[in-house]
């Protein structure tokens, strides 16, 4: 009888951290900047679900009105203006097309992972 608390614990603890851990890991960045990118996207569409920032950009994946997007943002001065937003992911050819340097966009690609 001494296990079953034990036991009741060890699924809270479990079933804590399986909500925790994904929650930390779906960012990628300075955590300012995420912030700052995370308030744009919510504010203009919805509940955003992760975000990645890389020097001057940022992409985000959302969910808005049942439907999930992927958001590009780009840094204009202090300030973070969405370049494009879509319902699909993107692409290293989408980002690139966009303008996004090269070196930026593995770091981005992480808000799909």
């Amino acid at each position: 009888m001494r296990t079953l608390p034990r036991y009741i614990t060890l699924a809270a603890a479990v079933v804590l951290l399986s909500l925790i851990i994904p929650a930390l890991a779906g960012d990628f960045g300075d955590p300012k900047d995420v912030h700052r990118v995370r308030k744009v996207v919510a504010k203009k569409f919805g509940k955003v679900l992760h975000a990645s920032v890389s020097h001057d950009w940022a992409l985000c994946t959302a969910y808005s009105d049942e439907n999930d997007l992927s958001v590009v943002l780009h840094r204009a001065g202090p300030d973070w203006k969405v370049a494009e937003s879509d319902g699909g992911a993107y692409a290293a050819e989408n980002l690139k097309a966009l303008g996004v340097p090269p070196v930026d966009i593995p770091s981005l690609l992480k808000a799909y992972q």
